[in-house]
């Protein structure tokens, strides 16, 4: 027993050293074989909602932290003021139109008019040349020549008046059509605004923050509260950028989330992100700041990489900005594969 304990006093160093290197070395491996990181968090998609016409709320139909299905209304504008300007255009375009009516009729009596002018300016010229004609041998007097030539004359004049008469008719004609059109473009504006009076979901989500009541008065731009889309649920792991070169676009990921431990998410990589800002100027110089750092331990840059869940679970309730761990799976390598197995094993 005394040689025993002796032993060990003797090596107890050397074996505690080993077992340091040993664990050193697996951790080392463990966590540069496949990039990992605890620095990530669950987003998705966010939007302000704001009321998209003018107006006071008379209803809301929806509480904070409700889930809302895509096209549910959530609240109401007061909606008399669109609904009596559609009527008011409504009955704007019937009078129109039946003023364009009244003035194609008109068109169509004034175009039967030319026609019967123009069979008597026809006949009027048959006689006017005629009597000419027959002054010339002597056989009419001259007054009766010029009473058939005043009479073709005022045919003629008929003729003219009658079909300026319908050319302003027509172009009257084209005046209303154009404000017809005018208006119903004003009435298809109208129904729109009459219809945006009712706020409805554009997806599948949640409402956050919202504190409003009815009777407040809002305008377009004005934010009554949020709304966070749960059709798509992302992960922003922020990697360390010795890391970046093993990440790729399409690579599997696995994700665990705080909230829900022992639950593994599937994910695929859908970006790597490019930048990180680290420049700083100085507000009063209008220099560069450059920030004195620790020479030995320098902390390596992080840059985000947006994974997309594959599976999320309708039980398992995802938040906007949960933390997360992230794994991405990437090919292994024949050297760092075999320490993989060997510190698993050991």
């Amino acid at each position: 027993m005394k040689k025993l304990l002796a032993f060990l006093k003797r090596y107890l160093l050397v074996f505690s050293v080993i077992a340091v290197l040993a664990l050193g070395t697996g951790y080392w491996f463990y966590w540069h074989l496949k990039p990992f990181t605890q620095n990530a968090f669950v987003f998705a998609n966010t939007r302000p909602v704001s009321p998209l016409v003018e107006g006071f709320i008379t209803e809301i139909h929806v509480k904070n932290n409700q889930f809302v299905k895509k096209g549910e209304p959530m609240f109401t504008i007061f909606q008399p003021p669109y609904q009596l300007k559609v009527k008011e255009l409504e009955n704007e375009i019937r009078s129109k139109e039946a003023e364009l009516r009244s003035l194609r009729a008109q068109i169509k009596s004034s175009e039967a008019e030319i026609r019967r002018y123009k069979a008597e300016l026809t006949n009027n010229k048959y006689l006017s040349e005629r009597a000419k004609y027959m002054y010339g041998s002597e056989a009419v007097s001259q007054a009766y020549a010029e009473e058939r030539l005043r009479a073709m004359q005022a045919s003629e004049a008929q003729v003219a008046a009658t079909e300026h008469a319908v050319e302003a008719l027509v172009h009257q004609c084209d005046s209303v059509t154009a404000q017809i059109a005018k208006l119903k473009n004003q009435l298809d504006l109208s129904r729109i605004w009459s219809e945006l009076t009712v706020v409805r979901a554009l997806s599948d989500g949640y409402i956050t923050n919202m504190t409003i009541t009815p009777g407040g008065y809002y305008k377009p731009g004005d934010v009554l509260f949020g709304f966070i889309d749960s059709e798509v649920w992302w992960v922003q792991a922020n990697f360390k950028e010795n890391e970046l070169s093993e990440i790729r676009e399409g690579q599997p990921a696995k994700i665990w989330l705080w909230q829900y431990p022992g639950h593994e998410y599937k994910g695929v990589v859908e970006a790597v992100g490019w930048s990180a800002e680290r420049r700083e100027m100085s507000r009063e110089t209008g220099l560069p700041v450059v920030k004195k750092e620790n020479e030995w331990f320098l902390l390596p840059q992080r840059f985000p990489v947006q994974i997309r869940i594959l599976n999320p679970d309708r039980e398992l309730q995802l938040h906007h900005g949960a933390s997360a761990y992230v794994e991405v799976e990437i090919p292994s390598r024949p050297v760092r594969q075999f320490f993989w197995e060997v510190f698993l094993w050991w």
